[in-house]
């Protein structure tokens, strides 16, 4: 298993490999973000812009943590979830900024779905740092 990037964001945890994410997000500047976020926390990035391409990267690679935002042109968040977790039981965070209702309980809206679909755990948008570190921790720690 790679090393946590953050724990309880006081405590740095690095094991023998940096944790590898790929990150599944259509915008370009939240992808650059996650980017800039996680390589200050040791962790290794993959960014992909489309769905296909993501499921592409992954198939092809070796990844502790897979980040899919939920709305993006062509296949959808939900549906690569559920390719992902058909086929591997990697860590997924389910990413979206989208609320049913006004809603800020995930179990309620899309974040939800995306629960139910596969995700690991879900992170809406916008979010902290620390917010981001937190879930990638959650997301390994649930996985094992």
């Amino acid at each position: 298993m790679a090393g946590l990037c953050f724990h309880n964001a006081s405590m740095l945890y690095l094991g023998e490999t940096a944790t590898r994410v790929l990150v599944i997000e259509d915008d370009a500047s939240v992808s650059t973000a996650i980017d800039a976020i996680l390589i200050r926390h040791q962790c290794e990035t993959v960014v992909a812009s489309r769905a296909h391409a993501g499921i592409h990267k992954f198939r092809t690679g070796r990844f502790d943590v897979v980040m899919i935002d939920l709305f993006m042109p062509g296949m959808n968040g939900l549906d690569t979830i559920a390719r992902i977790r058909n086929e591997s039981a990697v860590s997924i965070i389910a990413m979206s900024g989208f609320c049913l209702r006004n809603s800020r309980d995930a179990d309620q809206d899309y974040l939800g779905m995306a629960k139910r679909r596969g995700a690991t755990t879900s992170l809406r948008k916008p979010f902290s740092p620390l917010q981001l570190i937190s879930a990638i921790d959650r997301s390994l720690v649930l996985a094992f």
